[in-house]
């Protein structure tokens, strides 16, 4: 263990300002689908779980590079739930 205190109400604070960020964003668009990558391994998988509940879902994968990890492509509809 690092010593580090790792403060969880301050990453749930930064959370919670992206997806309203994102919740802003999505609504100044036309497109019917938004689609980003992950990497699955990125924070234990963690960080494709908080996609998950967020409405993305997995359509398949993508190596953009040889020397890139294989990501999964999420993708979700741009109408905030």
């Amino acid at each position: 263990m690092s010593g580090r205190r790792v403060d969880l109400r301050n990453i749930s604070e930064r959370i919670s300002i992206i997806r309203h960020g994102l919740r802003a964003l999505l609504a100044t668009r036309n497109e019917p689908y938004v689609t980003l990558m992950v990497n699955p391994a990125a924070g234990d998988g963690k960080v494709q779980a908080l996609y998950r509940s967020w409405g993305y879902g997995d359509i398949g994968q993508s190596q953009p590079s040889p020397a890139s990890p294989v990501l999964t492509v999420m993708t979700r509809d741009t109408r905030w739930p």
